[in-house]
Formats: structure tokens, C-alpha cells, sequence
């Protein structure tokens, strides 16, 4: 029995050997294979991979190329020439400068003159009407009673002084008396007709200087600093919009008004052709005069290009600048100016839209080149 067990102990031992023997070696086996497939791997790498040499090089080649060719782009943008002799530069672009040809010029009616140094002449805008009385008023009246036997003229009509107006048979000795008109003007009222009687009480006519008027005027509170006596203006009637006729301020009254914040002031207003009549609505014009002096020119010659005022000087035949211009005041026809200008330079008063075209023009292009 016992001999039975140590042959089976025996037996185990050895089968355990051998298994052991047999998955070592499988596991060797295993281990060669991977190695030899590295290997290959390996000269795939260095055997086959010479064929891919030659793109890589060729790359590098490629990449050499391009950076030559690139420097012959820079050396290209900066200003020199390549092989053919061409420039290809950046071109040359004085900003705010404009050529334009003699006959250009002509044909867009380009024309310049040479700006003036002025005083600043402000103006304040006021609203007022023709007074219903008139100043120089004259009643005619007869120096003897008697009968009136001819009346020579008729309401409303404009006479001269030393005009006839009407003849009077005289109650005491019968003589006939001419009166005769005092002052010329218009005849405003007529008291008599023939064959009344009239006496040295009663006012035969009367007869009104309708060649000037007085008119009243509203002025705000606030431009009553720019306001004194003497001061020159111009009216323009509501019927007459074109039409100015000149005045002069002769009073100022010492109150304003509570509810309209407003001075009243008076003025004479000239109306030698009579145009002006009693009540008539006008507007006023009141002129001051400022201790600085401006440039002026005409409005038409400044011109706004990206939010700044501009004018062209013309520096020669063909060459006309851009000056950046502060404006003081501005109408219609005329501007009062400051900035890069000084008395005598050569403005562009006609056909500055023109240049202002062709300065926009010139800018878009100029942007576009780089």
C-alpha cells in the first residue's frame, strides 16, 4: 500500500512536469513569433521606406521654393522691381490733394477767388407789424371862412407839396382862395366837398409822409445785449418776401412783457415807392456786428466730407487741396469761416462738389490698394 502511494506521488510529479514543459515552450513559441514580426515591421521601415524618400525631399524642396517666392514678394511689396523692370510699389497718394486738367476745370465751371478777411456780421430774426399812425402827419385848414367851389383832389391820392387842393370864395370880401398842399405825402382824410362852408377851425384834409413808417418789433429777453439805439435793421413784408426795405431803431421800451418774455421796440422804416402800408405784417433782420473778424465766402464753397467742413484751395494751375474749416456763422449765400486758411488764398467758390467727388474718389482707391 504504501509502495502504491508513492508511485502515484511520483506519477503526479511527472505529469505535472510535463504540463508545465508544454505550455513553456508554447509560450516561447509565442514570443519568437512576436519578435519576428517586429523584425518585419522594422525592415518594412528601413527596407520599404526608402521608396518615401523622395517625396519628403521633394517637400522640403517645395517648401525651399515657396519661401524664395515669398521673399520675392516681399521684396516685391517694398517697393522694388522684379525682373521684367516693373514696379510693383505702392503708388504714390498725397492725401487731401486733387489734379485736375485746365479744360476739366473749365468744363465742370471750376472757379476760385481769393478769400476776404471781414467783420462778423450776426443777425437777430424779429416778427412785428407797421404802425397804424404815421409820423409826419399834416391837417390842412383854410386861413378865412368861406364856401369851398372846387375840390382838386380825392382820398388816398398822392400829391406834392405846393399842390392845389381845393379853391374857397371868402365870406368877407369874396376873394377866391387856393389852398395848397404843405408837405407832399398821401391825402388820408378829406372833411369838405364843393359847396360846403368851412371856417379856420375845422381841418379841410389831411395828408400823411407814407415814405416813412414807423413799425414795432418783439424781442426775446435774450438778445437784448445785441439790441441799442441808432442800430440799423432791415424789414421784409409778408407780401413782399424779396423785397427789403432798410430801418433804424429809435426806442426801446424799459419793460419786458411777463407772458411773452419780449421788448417791444420801434423803428423807421424808409418806403420811398409807398410798397409799406399801415398795419402791414413784416419780419426784421437786426445786425450786429462783432469786434473779431472772419473769412468769408460764398455758402456753396464749403463742403462736408465724413462730418468735417472743407474748402479747396487751389495751390497751381492743376492742384487744388482739401482745408479742414471751422464754420462761425452760415446763411444762404454766405459763410464766415476760421481754420486752415489765410487772407488771399485762391477758394474754390464754384464747382466745389466737383473736387469733392473726385476727393471721395481718390480716397476709395487709395483704401482699396491696400
Amino acid at each position: 500500500m504504501r509502495n502504491f502511494k508513492v508511485i502515484f506521488f511520483i506519477f503526479i510529479a511527472v505529469f505535472g512536469i510535463a504540463i508545465l514543459a508544454f505550455y513553456g515552450a508554447k509560450k516561447v513559441s509565442a514570443s519568437d513569433n512576436h519578435k519576428h514580426e517586429e523584425g518585419h515591421d522594422d525592415h518594412e521601415k528601413h527596407g520599404h521606406g526608402n521608396d518615401k524618400k523622395k517625396p519628403v525631399k521633394q517637400e522640403k524642396e517645395d517648401d525651399h521654393k515657396g519661401h524664395d517666392h515669398g521673399d520675392e514678394h516681399s521684396k516685391s511689396e517694398s517697393g522694388e522691381k522684379d525682373e521684367d523692370g516693373h514696379d510693383h510699389g505702392e503708388e504714390s497718394h498725397d492725401e487731401g490733394v486733387i489734379k485736375l486738367s485746365e479744360e476739366s476745370q473749365k468744363l465742370g465751371n471750376i472757379k476760385v477767388m481769393p478769400i476776404e478777411s471781414e467783420p462778423l456780421i450776426q443777425k437777430v430774426l424779429v416778427n412785428g407789424r407797421i404802425a397804424q399812425d404815421v409820423e409826419n402827419v399834416k391837417h390842412v385848414h383854410s386861413a378865412k371862412s368861406g364856401n369851398v367851389t372846387e375840390s382838386f383832389v380825392s382820398l388816398g391820392q398822392s400829391i406834392k407839396a405846393g399842390e392845389r387842393l381845393c379853391s374857397i370864395v371868402a365870406q368877407t370880401d369874396g376873394a377866391t382862395i387856393e389852398i395848397k398842399a404843405p408837405i407832399s405825402g398821401t391825402i388820408i382824410a378829406e372833411f369838405i366837398k364843393k359847396g360846403d362852408h368851412v371856417d379856420g377851425t375845422n381841418a379841410l384834409y389831411t395828408i400823411a409822409d407814407m415814405t416813412r413808417l414807423s413799425a414795432n418789433f418783439d424781442v426775446y429777453e435774450k438778445d437784448l445785449a445785441h439790441i441799442q439805439l441808432g442800430q440799423n435793421m432791415k424789414v421784409f413784408p409778408i407780401t413782399y418776401p424779396d423785397r427789403s426795405f432798410s430801418a433804424e431803431i429809435v426806442f426801446i421800451s424799459p419793460r419786458v412783457d411777463e407772458s411773452t418774455f419780449t421788448t417791444r421796440i420801434k423803428a423807421f422804416v424808409d418806403n420811398p415807392v409807398q410798397l409799406l402800408k399801415l398795419g402791414m405784417s413784416v419780419r426784421g433782420e437786426i445786425e450786429v456786428v462783432e469786434d473779431s473778424s472772419y473769412l468769408t465766402l460764398p455758402s456753396d464753397a464749403v463742403q462736408n466730407v465724413e462730418g468735417k467742413d472743407i474748402v479747396f484751395v487751389q495751390t497751381d494751375k492743376e492742384t487744388f487741396e482739401k482745408r479742414v474749416v471751422d464754420i462761425k456763422s452760415k446763411t444762404s449765400k454766405e459763410a464766415a469761416i476760421s481754420g486752415e486758411l489765410k487772407k488771399g488764398d485762391s477758394v474754390v467758390v464754384s464747382g466745389a462738389f466737383i473736387l469733392k467727388s473726385k476727393l471721395l474718389e481718390s480716397e476709395m482707391e487709395h483704401a482699396h490698394d491696400h
